[in-house]
């Protein structure tokens, strides 16, 4: 290119654009170099003055070293996109996928996610009180010196279905907080007023009635809470660990305790019974449920964006569930899921969401049915029946053994509920169950210990995830209210089975019956239920839309 005014040659520009000229001088010389022009003049497409700074562009780059002596640059000008402002930040986009991978062991997990478990841990210090009535409804309750009927053995069942009722007008219209510190309230009541009187038929019916009432109130809104607080790779665990892990701690509490004062101590009508020890722990329960809830309950962070649109508490709602007590990446994903889920659930109607919880409703509510059958009052009665007639009376170790393996059932599935899935271990108990309830069924005149034993054990494996499943399958719209119907149905079946008058042939033909149910179970569980497995809540009730899921 040349010059059109000087007719000589047009070197390029030295240094970058922006670097300040040298007015034709070389400054090791002080003399012109030849081809420059002379200063106050400008050439076509050169700029003598440094271009405005761009948008974003927060200042200029300096100038490259002067070359050496005698020796031109061999490179004029800015390399290419070298000083150039950078590109602005790509907009947030939310996680697409449904699976979460999660790096560390499971120790670093717990430990970040702990403020979920604490979230809706109270609930589960209330579940421990239940079991214990539910063991000693079935007839784990030792020597009493005060008159019976059904009715004492069924209160807390019906107390239970009346907490449910209760709880769906409550939906969502009182913070779950108020209805734990409620609940726990109850609890001690309950306790007190068994604890306080001896051999009194009507205080421990209405010490019964008021535990039974706490429970219900409690179960339907924090089994919701409980998959809601969750991280997707957490929420098997957590939801197992409050409702059926501490149902069957409180039933295996019941049966060591009571089973080991009434075969080792023989308590006199005045002593401080067994019934008292009952009332005890369920002050002391009720007392712990009352501070953790009053200090770690965290309320759902969609219920927050439903009602109120309060984004905000969600955020911090959602900042508050995990450690440390920070904003991150994962708060924003979260946010962002929830609203997906919201938005989903906000496009069915209420019918629509009816329609769509009643087949998830008649898969659940089957399966709870049958977690009732295998620890109602005909299994305590046949395994008393059947170690008595091959072991005589006295052994009392046989019934610590039932509650050790009713629970150590719920504690491996529990822990195994996010490595291999709800599916498989449903399955795996229900098809066990049912050769052992044969099995029993065909040797229950002759003895079968052993094989109720493995039976617990197996029934514990198999209906630890019907917790999860609850937290997360039902609509938004109608999940409390059918939460709660769940309930009532399990205790109906109860309170039928406390009812109904046991001799050997009604046993043995009970096991039949429930043998030919779990083999069915598992079929139907192989076409029906889905498995569920580290997805999200939106995920998981779209699966449960579709009434056959053959997936693992």
């Amino acid at each position: 290119m040349r010059n059109d005014k000087f007719g000589q040659p047009e070197p390029p520009p030295v240094g970058f654009p922006s670097a300040p000229q040298q007015h034709g001088y070389l400054p090791q010389q002080g003399l012109p170099q030849p081809g420059y022009p002379p200063s106050g003049f400008s050439q076509p497409g050169f700029s003598w003055n440094p271009p405005p700074p761009q948008p974003g562009f927060s200042g200029y780059p300096s100038p490259p070293p002067p070359p050496h002596h005698g020796y031109p640059p061999q490179f004029y000008g800015a390399p290419p996109g070298y000083g150039a402002p950078q590109a602005p930040a790509p907009p947030y986009l939310p996680q697409q996928t449904t699976t979460v991978a999660v790096n560390g062991g499971w120790y670093s997990r717990n430990q970040k996610n702990k403020p979920q478990s604490n979230a809706v841990g109270a609930a589960g210090l209330i579940f421990v009180s239940g079991g214990m009535n539910i063991a000693w409804s079935i007839g784990f309750h030792g020597r009493l010196f005060y008159k019976t009927t059904n009715h004492n053995f069924a209160a807390w069942f019906i107390g239970g279905i009346i907490g449910a009722v209760l709880s769906c007008f409550l939906t969502n219209k009182i913070a779950k907080k108020y209805v734990l510190i409620f609940s726990s309230i109850l609890v001690m009541i309950g306790g007190c007023v068994i604890a306080s009187t001896r051999n009194n038929g009507d205080a421990t019916l209405a010490g019964s009635y008021l535990d039974g009432i706490a429970n219900g109130l409690v179960f339907a809104p924090f089994m919701a809470l409980a998959g809601e607080v969750s991280v997707p790779y957490m929420r098997g665990l957590i939801s197992a660990s409050i409702e059926q892990m501490c149902f069957g701690l409180g039933i295996f509490l019941q049966i060591i305790y009571t089973t080991s004062w009434n075969y080792s101590t023989y308590p006199s009508y005045n002593s401080f019974s067994s019934e008292n020890m009952k009332g005890v722990l369920s002050i002391i329960y009720g007392l712990l449920a009352l501070i953790i809830g009053s200090l770690l309950c965290i309320e759902s962070p969609v219920i927050m964006l439903a009602n109120n649109n309060n984004e905000q508490g969600a955020i911090d709602a959602l900042r508050r569930l995990q450690r440390p007590y920070t904003l991150t990446n994962e708060t924003f994903e979260q946010l962002a899921e929830h609203k997906k889920y919201l938005a989903h659930n906000k496009e069915l109607s209420m019918g629509q969401s009816i329609g769509q919880a009643l087949p998830t409703f008649i898969r659940l509510l089957f399966l709870r049915g049958l977690n009732a059958m295998s620890i109602s009052k005909f299994v305590y009665i046949s395994f008393l029946y059947t170690f008595t007639h091959q072991y005589g009376r006295g052994s009392w170790g046989w019934f610590i053994g039932f509650g050790i393996c009713r629970w150590m059932g719920n504690f491996v599935a529990t822990f195994c509920m996010e490595s291999s899935g709800r599916k498989k271990p449903t399955l795996l108990g229900l098809f066990v169950c049912s050769i052992l309830a044969f099995v029993v069924a065909v040797n229950y005149n002759t003895g079968n210990t052993v094989m109720l034993l493995f039976f617990e054990l197996l029934a514990g494996i198999a209906f630890t995830a019907t917790s999860p499943y609850l937290s997360e399958a039902y609509p938004l719209g109608v999940k409390q209210h059918f939460i709660a119907f769940t309930f009532i149905g399990e205790m109906l079946v109860f309170i039928l089975l406390t009812i109904f008058t046991w001799n050997k042939n009604a046993g043995a033909t009970y096991f039949y019956v429930m043998g030919g149910l779990y083999l069915f179970g598992f079929f139907f569980v192989i076409l029906c239920l889905p498995e569920t497995r580290r997805t999200t809540l939106r995920e998981a009730q779209e699966k449960f839309s579709k009434f056959i899921n053959t997936g693992f």
